[in-house]
């Protein structure tokens, strides 16, 4: 029984030895765990800090309303801005229908589709007359245009005034592309259009200043055409004051008098010769 104590003992003292050693491990796991994980925190915030996420607001509905811009002759301002009380939006397909109603006469419009990131097509207006140019979007195939940034536009030409009480209905088929914006793809996509877009305006730049230089030089040749034009002028008036003069000496040289004083001009000739 004594004997037996002493080994139960010594066990048991070898069972709090081990767990002392296992609950050191255990801290000393638990704690790389912890750097671990501040570590990775600290890459998420560096990464976020580097990448910051835009704010979505695509489940806004007053970012996605069509709005009418007007230009009373003071500009387009945020005060000068009409809303469709009527708008229709299918979700399904997209398509909006929307009335709108002057309450001044106005020197140009401006529609806007919405203030997101967007694809739009079959923009109709209901005034034929009126003729739409995307300000800050780009036309696609057909009748689509592709808006990547915000506070997509059109602009609105075809009249000079618009009177007061005009009513004009819209309609389009929207898609908002804000969900994608911080897609990889979609990021690829529009710095690829985004590129395009500055080859395209430089281009045209280009040709402008080659359209310029070709006027320019047309400009000069028809100077230098008309310089011609004036030196022949001036070459016909004295080649007809020379003709002019030899018809008069002509007329001299077979005149009579010319022919009865012929004797004394030789012998003033040879007059002179002998002095």
């Amino acid at each position: 029984m004594n004997n037996a104590a002493p080994e139960s003992t010594a066990a048991l003292q070898d069972k709090i030895i081990e767990l002392e050693r296992q609950l050191k491990l255990s801290d000393e796991g638990n704690s790389r765990l912890a750097e671990r994980c501040l570590a990775l925190e600290k890459e998420v915030q560096s990464y976020l800090a580097a990448h910051p996420q835009r704010e979505m607001h695509t489940d806004s509905p007053t970012l996605l309303q069509p709005l009418l811009y007007y230009d009373a002759g003071f500009g387009f301002s945020e005060k000068d801005t009409l809303t469709a009380p009527d708008c229709v939006t299918d979700e399904l397909t997209g398509s909006v229908t929307a009335t709108f109603e002057l309450p001044v006469t106005a020197q140009g419009l401006r529609f806007d589709p919405g203030e997101l990131p967007c694809c739009v097509t079959k923009l109709i207006f209901s005034d034929d007359r009126i003729v739409w140019h995307p300000a800050n979007g780009l036309n696609l195939q057909g009748d689509t245009t592709l808006f990547l940034g915000d506070d997509p536009n059109y602009r609105l030409d075809g009249l000079n005034q618009y009177p007061a009480g005009m009513k004009l209905v819209v309609s389009y088929c929207y898609f908002p592309l804000e969900a994608l914006t911080d897609e990889p793809l979609f990021c690829a996509v529009l710095e690829s259009v985004q590129l395009l877009q500055k080859n395209k305006d430089s281009e045209k730049h280009h040709i402008s200043e080659l359209e310029q230089a070709v006027a320019d030089k047309q400009q000069a040749l028809a100077a230098l055409q008309q310089e011609i034009t004036q030196l022949h002028q001036k070459n016909a008036a004295l080649q007809a004051k020379s003709d002019a003069y030899e018809t008069s000496l002509e007329g001299v040289l077979a005149s009579s008098s010319w022919k009865l004083t012929a004797p004394i001009r030789r012998l003033l000739d040879l007059f002179r010769r002998g002095n």
